[in-house]
C-alpha cells in the first residue's frame, strides 16, 4: 500500500501548513478577503504529493514534455512573483513623512458604521501625520460597499472630527469602489478646487497596498506622490502580500480606463 501521508512528502507538509494558515485566519476573523486561497493552495500541494507517491510506485506516468512545460510555467510564474513581491515590500517600508498640500486617505471597509481594523490602522497613521503637519488638507476617499451602512469617506470624516480636525479641512470623495476609482474620483474633486499643476499629495494606505496605490495614482494624473504606509497585523501579512501580487497584475492590465464622471462631491 502506498504511504501517501508521509512526513517525508514535502508537498503534503506544505499543503497542511497552508490549510492550517487558513484555519488561523478564520479564527482571527471569520471573513477575510482571499483567505480561501490557502485552502485551494493546500489542496494543490496535497494533490501533487499524491501524484508523486503514485509515480514512485510506477502506478502513474506523466509525459516528460508535459512535465517540462509545467516546470517552465512554474519557473516563469515564480520569477514574476518574486519581482512583484520585491516591489510591494520595497514600497511598504519606504515611508516619506513630508509636508504635502493634501493628505489622501484610502478607505478600507466598514462593518455597518464601524471601521474595520485595517481602516482604523490607516486613520491612526493619518493622525500621526496630522500631528506633524496639522494644517494639511485631507481627502477621505471611499464609497459604500456591501455590509456598509455609510460611505467609508463618511466614517473617516467622523473619525477625524472626533479627533478635533476642522470640518473645513476635510474633503470627501464618496463614489469610489476600488483603488483605481479612489484616485480618479479624488483627482476630479481636486481639479474643481485647486488648479495648481504641481500639487504634492501624501497617500495613506496599508503598507502592502502602497506600490499599487502609487502607480494607480500616477495613472490618474497625480505627479508629486509621497508614501505614508500604515501597519498590517502580523497574522495577515502572508495573506495580503500574496493577494496583492495578483491585484497588481490585475490593476496593471485592466485598471486603465479613464473615468468621466462629475458626480464626486466634497464637503
Amino acid at each position: 500500500m502506498i504511504d501517501i501521508i508521509t512526513i517525508k512528502n514535502k508537498f503534503f507538509i506544505l499543503g497542511m501548513l497552508s490549510i492550517l494558515y487558513y484555519i488561523l485566519l478564520s479564527c482571527f476573523a471569520w471573513k477575510i478577503s482571499f483567505s480561501q486561497f490557502w485552502i485551494m493552495l493546500g489542496a494543490v500541494f496535497i494533490g501533487i504529493g499524491v501524484v508523486k507517491e503514485f509515480e514512485k510506485s510506477n502506478k502513474l506516468y506523466i509525459n516528460k514534455k508535459f512535465r517540462m512545460l509545467m516546470l517552465i510555467c512554474f519557473i516563469i510564474g515564480f520569477i514574476l512573483f518574486i519581482i512583484i513581491e520585491s516591489l510591494i515590500i520595497y514600497f511598504s517600508i519606504n515611508e516619506q513623512m513630508e509636508e504635502c498640500d493634501y493628505l489622501l486617505i484610502l478607505g478600507a471597509g466598514l462593518h455597518g458604521e464601524k471601521m474595520s481594523l485595517t481602516l482604523s490602522q490607516r486613520m491612526d497613521k493619518s493622525m500621526e501625520y496630522l500631528e506633524k503637519y496639522p494644517k494639511t488638507k485631507i481627502i477621505v476617499s471611499g464609497g459604500q460597499g456591501m455590509g456598509e451602512d455609510i460611505t467609508e469617506a463618511e466614517a473617516m470624516g467622523r473619525f477625524l472630527l472626533s479627533c478635533g480636525i476642522s470640518k473645513n479641512q476635510i474633503i470627501k470623495e464618496e463614489k469610489s469602489t476600488n483603488t483605481s476609482q479612489n484616485f480618479r474620483y479624488s483627482k476630479e474633486v481636486l481639479d474643481k478646487i485647486d488648479n495648481r499643476k504641481e500639487i504634492k499629495i501624501a497617500i495613506v494606505t496599508t503598507n502592502f497596498h502602497m506600490f499599487r496605490a502609487r502607480f494607480l495614482a500616477k495613472r490618474a494624473g497625480f505627479k508629486n506622490i509621497y508614501s505614508v504606509p500604515s501597519e498590517l497585523h502580523p497574522i495577515l501579512i502572508p495573506n495580503y502580500y500574496v493577494r496583492e501580487c495578483f491585484a497588481v497584475i490585475k490593476s496593471f492590465i485592466f485598471d486603465r480606463q479613464k473615468i468621466n464622471s462629475n458626480t464626486a462631491e466634497f464637503s
